[in-house]
């Protein structure tokens, strides 16, 4: 991705940077929106979780979490979305729910890269927000966004920090990061009359996290996420994804409505798509600072 020569890359101010952290945040969520593609019933409804299973011995992790890792198949994609945030605990009551609605448009790139263009459309203070984001093949994040007052670009890759407004870190939202885990399957349950694995995640040798285990409850028809929860040093739950309505579009399982329940900020954020397009063939000239600043001078 070039950059002008006159533009100037600059860190700004810890709110500026908390800014550009939230667009990082929103993109890996959306990267998991497509499930992958597969026939079969058009809309899957999740509820509360039964008892697990009784049975025969459990089977090997590591096919199932490469068909979950591998799902998403296609090439590009827009997806109109809006996010309800809810404050909770002691305080919460002044503060009213914040809705926020942005675009997200997303193209794989041949060198494994994912480019990502946020455009947030309401309400209007929240325009300065727009960011292009990009996902390199090995897993780190750049988030940058265009401030016009300073005619300068904000640059962040800080995959450990939580954002103030969401409060969450960049690897729950991309799916877990399952690859930093050693995942058994432990049981099966059933959400909503949907049969699922639990895959039990142990941080591996060397990886950085802030969650050194994590679970995934995979749906045995699709291998999609249902639930993920994410644990502490204090193996104390600290974070939990929850899909509660899944549909396919043209043949992409599309995560259509999700929460994430941040225990320790105290926060709820609910999740919906509003409209999803897929494979469009997207220009590459959109994924594209010089786009950016466009878009953002608006």
């Amino acid at each position: 991705m070039k950059t002008r020569a006159h533009h100037h890359i600059t860190i700004q101010s810890q709110r500026h940077k908390g800014a550009a952290i939230l667009l990082v945040l929103l993109a890996p969520l959306l990267l998991s929106l497509a499930c992958g593609r597969k026939e079969g019933t058009i809309a899957v409804e999740n509820g509360n979780s039964s008892g697990p299973s009784a049975g025969a011995t459990m089977p090997d992790a590591a096919p199932i979490i490469a068909r979950y890792r591998g799902l998403d198949d296609s090439r590009d994609s827009t997806i109109k979305m809006r996010a309800l945030i809810n404050s909770e605990g002691e305080g919460a009551g002044s503060n009213a729910p914040k809705q926020i609605q942005l675009t997200m448009s997303r193209k794989r790139q041949p060198d494994g890269r994912v480019m990502i263009l946020a455009e947030f459309t309401a309400p209007a203070e929240e325009r300065d927000r727009d960011g292009l984001i990009t996902v390199f093949a090995d897993g780190q994040i750049e988030g940058v966004r265009y401030v016009q007052s300073t005619d300068s670009f904000i640059v962040t890759r800080d995959m450990m920090t939580e954002d103030a407004l969401f409060g969450l870190t960049l690897q729950e939202l991309a799916d877990g990061q399952a690859e930093k885990y050693d995942f058994t399957i432990t049981r099966e349950e059933t959400i909503d009359g949907t049969g699922c694995y639990r895959a039990e995640g142990k941080l591996k040798q060397g990886a950085e996290s802030k969650f050194p285990r994590v679970v995934l409850l995979l749906a045995k028809n699709n291998s999609a996420a249902v639930r993920a929860e994410f644990y502490d040093n204090h193996n104390e739950l600290a974070r939990e994804l929850i899909v509660t309505k899944t549909e396919q579009v043209v043949g992409h399982w599309t995560r259509m409505r999700w929460t994430i329940d941040n225990r320790a900020r105290q926060k709820k954020i609910d999740f919906e798509a509003l409209d999803v397009s897929y494979d469009q063939n997207l220009k590459d000239s959109i994924f594209t600072r010089e786009h950016l600043k466009k878009i953002a001078s608006r």
